[in-house]
């Protein structure tokens, strides 16, 4: 059932309806009371697109709603939690400047394309064509992982240009030179800045600041840790970014003193029972606190007892899992709101995966229905070697026809070239998604390993 944004007593009603770390840290109470947020039930990942429920339109937009609500008022602050599933990839945008904080896992980077269209980069006449920044919290794939196809030569319409690269200088298991913030900004001969306690980012012109609370030291046990978090500081209010900041660096943070008071919280590590202490959620007092999960990808989130303790701190629960693309808020003279953001009516494409081949690498797609299909943008993704192809623009299939990609491991014929090679794993089960360019899945089909 589809939780949606009003007080805890309408939440009530929908269930009727359906490290070792380096100091001590904060721990929940088991005698903490139940969260009155309704649990949901599990969904595979990815959830095929026609499966969203409908909401009440009061509390949701459509994207060309969202598009024009934020284009509408340039002087509100904006963040939009992209539903990446269990992962992380928001858009700021203040005034004319637009960043990007993490960038999900690669499957979702259809998503994250269309969220930043969305917020004004690219999306239409006026639209930016460069993404003033992108910041990397911390070195997880679900943050990390969309980065090299956000900024490849082959993404959706053209490759992106990113004025500044960031990312924590705290970060364990990797070399510098091949952290992911780093080639991807070589790509465009620019360097990372590295981030710690203490740095602060100027938003452009707009007065707005991103002020860094941590990392203030480095965790060699767990990467989360690690985690960057930042204040963004603006006439209109105050966000908190915790990225997957665990309760050890919380406890470190709140031993700084800092004032953490804000409107809005990114909740950390998609609202696992290792965030979140109560301490901590009256510290923030936040009126929105924007979880960014799939239950499903990682079971118990959202804690029921992180969800309590935000609500007992009088924050109101919002979650992406619930939305379609993602959740848009507005903060405007410290009042924050928030809507889901749902795709719209799916699309029947007729499209149908038939055939994965892992004997000789080649991925075959049908046109069941009645008229031709441009395959254009659309694009497949292997979930074991988490690799992607974007099928290019004027492939088209005709009715009852077929298409195949194959590979540079293909020894058979094909119609398009995947340029990688053995994509679909022979030994290993491996699923061959297909999604449209505003990542919504179409079809899916396994190798029968």
């Amino acid at each position: 059932m589809k939780r949606t944004l009003q007080p805890a007593l309408l939440f009530l009603l929908a269930l009727l309806i359906s490290s070792c770390a380096r100091q001590a840290a904060p721990e929940p109470t088991a005698a903490e009371p139940q969260s009155s947020r309704p649990a949901v039930a599990a969904t595979p990942e990815p959830v095929p697109f026609d499966t969203w429920a409908a909401a009440d339109e009061t509390e949701t937009l459509t994207i060309d709603e969202a598009s024009e609500r934020v284009r509408s008022d340039p002087d509100a602050v904006y963040l939009f939690a992209t539903n990446v599933g269990k992962g992380d990839a928001l858009v700021l945008r203040v005034g004319d400047w637009i960043g990007l904080v993490d960038t999900g896992k690669t499957w979702a980077q259809g998503r994250v394309s269309t969220a930043l269209g969305l917020m004004g980069v690219n999306y239409s006449p006026g639209g930016k064509d460069e993404l003033d920044a992108v910041f990397l919290t911390h070195t997880d794939d679900d943050h990390t992982g969309g980065l090299r196809w956000l900024t490849a030569q082959n993404t959706w319409v053209h490759r992106r240009a990113v004025g500044a690269f960031y990312a924590s200088a705290m970060y364990t298991g990797v070399k510098a030179s091949k952290h992911v913030a780093a080639e991807a900004a070589a790509s465009f001969a620019q360097r990372v800045n590295w981030l710690r306690r203490g740095d602060e980012i100027p938003l452009g012109d707009t007065g707005a600041v991103l002020k860094v609370l941590a990392p203030a030291s480095l965790y060699e046990d767990k990467d989360d840790n690690n985690s960057l978090v930042m204040m963004l500081e603006s006439s209109q209010g105050r966000i908190l970014l915790t990225g997957d900041m665990e309760l050890p660096e919380e406890a470190e943070l709140l031993g700084q003193g800092d004032d953490l008071k804000c409107d809005v919280l990114k909740v950390a590590n998609h609202a696992d029972d290792d965030t979140t202490s109560a301490a901590f959620a009256e510290a923030c007092a936040a009126q929105i606190a924007v979880i960014s999960t799939d239950g499903q990808q990682k079971p118990g989130t959202p804690d029921p007892g992180v969800v309590s303790r935000l609500e007992t701190a009088g924050s109101q629960v919002v979650v992406t899992e619930d939305s379609g693309l993602g959740i848009l808020v507005t903060l405007k003279d410290g009042v924050a709101t928030a809507h889901y953001v749902e795709f719209g009516a799916p699309v029947d494409t007729g499209l149908s995966i038939i055939e994965v081949d892992a004997s000789d690498d080649r991925i075959t797609v049908q046109n069941n229905g009645e008229t031709a299909v441009g395959l254009g943008l659309l694009y497949l993704y292997s979930d074991k070697g988490d690799e992607l192809y974007v099928i290019p623009d004027g492939a088209r299939i005709a009715p009852g026809e077929t298409l195949t990609v194959g590979t540079n491991s293909t020894k058979g014929d094909y119609d398009l070239l995947w340029d990688d090679k053995k994509v679909v794993n022979e030994k290993k089960t491996d699923t061959i998604y297909l999604y449209d360019s505003w990542g919504r899945l179409i079809d899916w089909k396994d190798n029968g390993k």
